[in-house]
């Protein structure tokens, strides 16, 4: 694959030192890992260095060592301890080059780049529909011909070989209905194209009852309200089609019933989503009064047919202006929308973001959100910049996109969005229709919550609710008529909340169920191939594999690692090489991280190790030995131990002597005695639950949770690897996120709590008396284990919440070192989503590390 360069030596393994010296032994000559895209940042500060306390001298007695040696208890071993990683995959199909894998990459990197370089105001397919409308405006001279013949010229080229006009990529019924009709009344009304009218009305009476039938039934409130109207000019100008059949009587009653419902006065008042099918009510709109809801580029909402029905009443020059306007850059059609450049500068953001492509797109995302920042009003935004209509799939979208990327927006916009979907969700089922990507999209923007922002939760709950109901009812049939993949997007979304899962596990799924041809429903389908195409997906795939290339090749580095550590032969721990490098890879996944992904899987690997000695291996006496000698940081005073931690006393000198050398290159100062005192605090944590254990003592909450949140050993995980992301760390920085600040101490928590909810039964029939769960109930006497459940979920769930706000606005930080602890929560919180993943090696989890590190997608 990549290129290879020696490591630094390092101590030789070995059961027991055999010279009084300390000095470093050379290893074998294994390999470090070196891979393409791997960088360093320029040297601007340095690390100040942590001095540490002496430690007391080991006793010297031969006989008390020798009975702390062999004084064991009982042993309290794991289940599987001892056992071989239950990850024994390995890739069994022949890697794909390399170079070429690279070239097709930085091509496409390249093509998707000038794309977004040239968004203006947006590309968008063609509409039969609103191109009728706009071509039956009559010519401004008084003359009785098309102001814009060239519209119902298209009209004639663009009749379906069934007689009918409408997406050609997918037959929707709602599409195809309206978009026939409104042609056959535009080539009725200038009379010409009479065999096109023909084979249009043959299509319309062949299918009419069955089409309208399945209409109403995965159509949506515009199709409902323009319908109608349609039928009646039908019926006007003697187009021969079944007016009286049934379902159109109850269609016609509907709406009748909804004009009564509706308020006149508020629809010339204030902008509405009614000013999109202005030409479906005409008979309610007072024209003159309704141009005061004009947009400043002269259309209503952006929609052609809408502008061109106000026009016809009125003769507005604006209105003319703006229909002028899109026939001289479409040429011979127009759109359904106009202009859609917030839209599709939000979904192509979107795209890239969740196919997992931003690292190749930075400056481009950043170019495009700060264009709809600039838009972005209190209620949101709508498809173009000068909409006053927001959307709620649009606003949802831009404000977690926005938020994702450090932008300062309020979700006070919720509130009045949260009023629309609350009646929307009270409706019956036949009324609430086709609302799946809109709640879709709110309870994605929900899970960005920061501290009180109530609203966000309530708008996630109601929306998690709908989708929930619509997964068992079935209840988006129209919705999954134009995205056949929407169906699986849901299930995935209620899954795991996005604070909740694994960043790789996240970009598989996006890319799963990626629609490069994907569709979008208004009155009628359209398509922005700007926001969703081959590309996008190509590039997805391909960098999908090839970071997962690199991903394998760390795998073999860490299998190497930790054969020559000789933890094979401890029979005390759990093995878990590959799944704890799986959780790196989770954490930082780009190229450029192998240095620190490779330093956060040892450091993982050697914490799990540590715990299971001292949870289940070492006497406290013992314990008490290995502290001192880490202290000391002498391998001469680990003689009189037993093998078994003699090994794990190597093991953890040699690796983090190597990793400090390794970031001694990056920081130009001598990391090792920070690393060391942090492990030596984690030792001591391991060693206060000893004592606890030993006594059977089970202490207050407040006195676990001070030894607990470092004791989980995330303190460690996060903190060693730090050095390595490349970029420099001065103490300055680190005091920030390690336990001197809140985000750290917040990922111990979460984790943390996650991690006792459940594994404190199985803990307690080993007799482990200290967990949040029994500290809880022990302080709060008659407390049941379900109410204590419930306050600490509680109190997860406000932790994550905080947690949102450190990784998404702390810019002092660097996002790389974010990245690492944030995503450490992530990772916990997905490994005991439901049990302990970890432990239990559950299919579940064996299945998305072979989806993440050894199954490629497909090309």
């Amino acid at each position: 694959m990549a290129q290879t360069q020696s490591m630094c030596p390092r101590l030789r393994l070995v059961s027991k030192p055999t010279t009084k010296s300390t000095q470093r032994l050379p290893l074998s000559n294994t390999a470090r890992v070196c891979l393409p895209f791997t960088n360093y940042a320029s040297i601007k500060s340095c690390l100040d260095c942590h001095n540490m306390t002496s430690a007391p001298a080991v006793a010297e007695n031969a006989r008390t060592l020798h009975a702390a040696a062999i004084a064991h208890p009982e042993p309290k071993i794991y289940p599987n301890a001892g056992k071989p990683d239950y990850v024994h995959s390995n890739a069994t199909f022949e890697e794909a080059p390399l170079d070429e894998m690279d070239k097709r990459i930085e091509a496409l990197v390249a093509e998707i780049k000038e794309v977004f370089n040239s968004l203006e105001d947006g590309e968008i397919s063609p509409s039969a529909y609103d191109t009728a409308w706009v071509a039956r405006v009559a010519a401004i001279d008084g003359s009785a011909e098309p102001q814009f013949p060239q519209l119902v010229d298209w009209i004639l080229r663009n009749q379906s070989a069934d007689g009918s006009w409408g997406e050609e990529r997918l037959f929707l019924v709602c599409d195809r209905f309206l978009s026939t009709l409104a042609c056959l009344l535009t080539l009725t009304f200038w009379g010409v194209g009479n065999d096109h009218v023909q084979r249009g009305l043959d299509f319309l009476r062949g299918n009419t009852e069955a089409m309208v039938k399945e209409a109403v039934a995965f159509g949506h409130q515009g199709f409902e309200m323009v319908l109608p109207a349609l039928l009646n000019e039908a019926k006007h100008l003697g187009l021969d089609l079944p007016y009286e059949l049934s379902i159109i009587q109850q269609i016609n009653g509907k709406r009748d019933s909804k004009l009564k419902k509706a308020s006149v006065e508020e629809l010339h008042s204030h902008p509405t989503a009614m000013l999109q099918c202005l030409e479906g009510i005409q008979e309610v709109v007072d024209w003159k009064d309704i141009l005061k809801l004009q947009s400043n580029d002269g259309s209503f909402s952006g929609s052609p047919a809408s502008t061109a029905c106000v026009l016809m009443h009125t003769g507005d020059k604006k209105c003319l202006g703006f229909l002028a306007g899109l026939v001289t850059k479409f040429e011979d059609h127009v759109p359904c929308m106009y202009p859609v450049d917030i839209a599709e500068r939000l979904r192509a953001v979107d795209s890239v973001e969740r196919l997992g492509l931003e690292r190749h797109f930075q400056t481009e995302i950043k170019q495009a959100l700060d264009y709809v920042f600039q838009y972005w009003g209190e209620s949101g935004v709508g498809f173009g910049r000068d909409s006053l209509v927001p959307d709620i799939d649009v606003t949802a979208t831009g404000f977690r996109l926005l938020r994702m990327f450090g932008y300062t927006v309020s979700p006070d916009f919720l509130q009045n969005i949260k009023g629309e979907a609350e009646e929307l969700c009270k409706l019956s089922d036949n009324e609430n229709r086709g609302r799946v990507i809109d709640m879709l999209s709110l309870y994605r923007c929900s899970q960005v919550n920061f501290p009180g922002e109530d609203v966000m939760r309530e708008v996630g709950a109601f929306a998690k609710d709908y989708l929930a109901e619509s997964l068992q009812s079935n209840n988006f049939s129209q919705a999954t008529a134009v995205k056949d993949n929407l169906r699986q997007e849901v299930e995935y979304a209620l899954f795991a909340r996005w604070n909740r899962n694994m960043p790789r596990l996240m970009i598989r799924n996006s890319i799963e169920v990626f629609n490069p041809d994907d569709l979008w429903l208004g009155k009628t389908l359209y398509q922005m191939p700007n926001a969703s195409n081959d590309k996008y997906l190509e590039l997805a795939k391909l960098e999908f594999n090839r970071i997962q290339a690199i991903h394998r090749s760390e795998i073999q580095h860490i299998k190497r690692w930790y054969k020559d550590c000789n933890f094979p032969q401890l029979e005390f721990t759990r093995h878990r090489e590959v799944a704890i490098y799986w959780t790196a890879a989770a954490v930082m996944p780009d190229p450029q991280y192998t240095d620190c992904r490779l330093a956060y899987a040892k450091a993982g690997i050697m914490a799990v190790i540590t715990d299971d000695l001292y949870d289940t291996y070492a006497t406290l006496d013992q314990a008490k030995l290995f502290n001192q000698a880490f202290e000391r940081w002498d391998p001469e005073q680990i003689e009189h131990l037993p093998e078994d931690m003699r090994i794990v006393f190597m093991g953890l000198y040699n690796t983090l002597t190597d990793i400090s050398e390794g970031a001694r290159e990056v920081q130009e100062r001598d990391v090792l005695p920070y690393l060391r005192q942090k492990w030596l605090d984690l030792f001591r944590r391991y060693t206060k639950e000893t004592e606890w254990m030993e006594r059977r003592h089970s202490p207050s909450l407040d006195e676990y949770w001070e030894n607990a949140v470092e004791s989980i050993a995330l303190g460690v995980t996060t903190l060693t690897p730090i050095f390595s992301t490349g970029d420099v760390l001065s103490d300055h920085l680190l005091q920030k996120f390690d336990f001197r600040a809140d985000f750290l101490n917040l990922v111990s928590l979460t984790g943390r709590l996650i991690n006792d909810v459940r594994t404190f039964q199985d803990e307690r029939d080993r007799g482990e008396l200290a967990s949040c769960v029994q500290c809880y109930i022990n302080d709060h006497p008659g407390c049941t284990e379900e109410e204590a459940l419930n306050y600490l979920y509680g109190v997860n769930e406000d932790a994550l919440t905080k947690l949102n706000h450190q990784f998404l606005m702390r810019e002092d930080i660097p996002k790389s070192f974010r990245s690492v602890l944030f995503n450490t929560a992530r990772v916990m919180q997905l490994f005991y989503r439901n049990i302990d993943g970890f432990l239990n090696a559950a299919e579940e989890m064996k299945d998305f590390i072979r989806k993440t590190l050894y199954e490629p997608l497909i090309q």
